[in-house]
C-alpha cells in the first residue's frame, strides 16, 4: 500500500482526480434513488448517464479558462474580466448564495446522518451544530493536506456503497425496473438535484493548486477532470441500485433505508458518509471564503465570519427541507454558475489564447447544448 502510494500514478493522476471526485459526491448522492422513483428509472438513469459528460466539459472549459489568464482570479473575478460587470454580480449571485446553501443541506443531511449513529440523539437542529462547528473549523486546513484526506474518504466512501449496492443485490435486485418507467411530468424533477451532485467547479482551483505546488506538468488533466467526474456517475449508478433494492419505501434523503440495514454497517456507512460531506464542506467553504475575500474584497475577518454563520442561519430561517434545498441551490444557482463558465469560455475562444487542454477546438454544438441545458432548468425550477 505505502508503495502505491509513492508511484507516480497515484500522485499525478488518482489523488488529484479523488480531490475532484471527493468534492462532487456530496450530499446529492442520497437525493438520487428518490428522483429515479418519482420520475421513473428511465429518466433517473438517463440523467446519470448524460451528466457526467455534461459537466465533464463544463469542468474542463473552467480549467481551460484558469490556465489560458494570465491573472489569478476567482470565479467572480474571471467573470468580471471577461465578460463585464453584469456578469460579475450574476457570478456572485450564482457561487456564494448557490455555494452557501449548498453547505446549508450538508448540516440538513449530517442531522439524519447523526441519527444513524446515534439513534437515542435528539434529531431537534440545535443538538446537530456539532457538524457545522467541525465543518468551520475544518475550512482553514491545508488544500495539500486536504487531498491526501480526500483519497482516503472517497475510497472509504465507495467501498460502503459498494456494499450498498451488494445488499440491493441481495434484496431485491430487479426492484429498480418495477418502479414506473417515465413520467414526463416529471422530465425535469431530476434537474436541480443531478447538478447538485454533479457539480465540482469549485474544486478545479485546487486541483489546478495541487499541479502548480508538487510541480505536475499539465499534461494529464484533462484526463483527471475526466476520471474525477465520471468515477461519481459509477458510484451514483451503485448506491441507486443498492437503495432501492433493500428498501420498502424510498424517502427524500434514503438514510432511514441505510438504517434498515444491520447497525454496524449501518453506524460505519454513517460515520463515512460524515466524513465525505465534511469534506466536501471544506472545500466549498475554502471557495466561498476567497471569493468574499479576494473579489469582493472583504475583510478577511469580515469574510470569514459570513463563511462560518451563513449556512446555519438558513436552518433557523427554515431551509430545512433538503430536496427543496438541493433543487434550489442546483437548478437555479448552480445552472447560473454554469452558464457564466460557458459565457466566459466562448469569449475567451475569441481572444486566440492558446489552450494547455484541449488539442482541439471543441465544437460550438458543444457550448450550446450546455446553454440550453442550464437555461431549461432555470426555467423550470423558477417556474415549480
Amino acid at each position: 500500500m505505502l508503495n502505491f502510494l509513492n508511484t507516480r500514478k497515484y500522485r499525478e493522476t488518482i489523488l488529484p482526480a479523488s480531490l475532484l471526485s471527493a468534492t462532487i459526491i456530496g450530499a446529492g448522492v442520497f437525493s438520487l434513488p428518490y428522483i429515479v422513483s418519482k420520475a421513473g428509472w428511465v429518466i433517473g438513469l438517463g440523467y446519470l448517464l448524460v451528466s457526467p459528460f455534461i459537466f465533464y466539459f463544463l469542468h474542463a472549459m473552467y480549467a481551460d479558462i484558469i490556465l489560458r489568464s494570465r491573472d489569478d482570479f476567482k470565479f467572480v473575478g474571471y467573470a468580471k474580466y471577461y465578460l463585464g460587470d453584469l456578469a460579475f454580480w450574476l457570478s456572485i449571485l450564482a457561487t456564494v448564495l448557490g455555494a452557501i446553501l449548498t453547505l446549508n443541506a450538508y448540516i440538513i443531511l449530517a442531522k439524519s446522518f447523526s441519527s444513524i449513529i446515534f439513534p437515542t440523539l435528539p434529531t431537534f437542529k440545535y443538538n446537530l451544530s456539532w457538524f457545522w462547528m467541525l465543518g468551520s473549523a475544518a475550512i482553514f486546513i491545508n488544500i495539500r493536506r486536504m487531498a491526501k484526506i480526500e483519497f482516503f474518504i472517497t475510497v472509504a466512501m465507495a467501498v460502503l456503497i459498494l456494499l450498498i449496492f451488494v445488499f440491493g443485490l441481495i434484496g431485491n435486485p430487479g426492484r429498480i425496473i418495477e418502479l414506473p418507467k417515465y413520467d414526463f411530468a416529471l422530465l425535469f424533477l431530476p434537474f436541480g438535484p443531478i447538478l447538485f451532485s454533479f457539480s465540482g467547479r469549485t474544486a478545479i482551483p485546487s486541483v489546478i493548486d495541487y499541479y502548480k505546488n508538487n510541480g505536475i506538468p499539465f499534461s494529464n488533466l484533462k484526463k483527471v477532470i475526466f476520471l474525477g467526474t465520471m468515477a461519481p456517475a459509477v458510484i451514483y449508478f451503485m448506491f441507486v441500485v443498492g437503495v432501492i433494492g433493500i428498501s420498502k419505501i424510498i424517502t427524500s434523503d434514503s438514510v432511514s433505508t441505510i438504517n434498515g440495514l444491520p447497525y454496524s454497517l449501518a453506524v460505519i456507512i454513517g460515520i463515512t458518509g460524515l466524513l465525505s460531506l465534511l469534506s466536501s464542506y471544506v472545500v466549498i467553504g475554502i471557495s466561498v471564503k476567497d471569493i468574499l475575500s479576494v473579489d469582493l474584497k472583504i475583510h478577511p475577518l469580515i469574510s470569514d465570519l459570513i463563511t462560518i454563520l451563513a449556512p446555519i442561519l438558513l436552518i433557523f430561517m427554515g431551509f430545512n427541507n433538503f430536496i427543496k434545498v438541493i433543487t434550489l441551490a442546483g437548478g437555479i444557482f448552480l445552472a447560473l454558475e454554469g452558464i457564466v463558465v460557458v459565457a466566459m469560455w466562448r469569449k475567451v475562444e475569441t481572444w486566440g489564447l492558446k489552450s494547455f487542454l484541449f488539442k482541439y477546438k471543441i465544437p460550438n454544438i458543444v457550448s450550446y447544448i450546455l446553454l440550453t441545458v442550464f437555461f431549461l432548468g432555470i426555467l423550470y425550477v423558477a417556474a415549480f
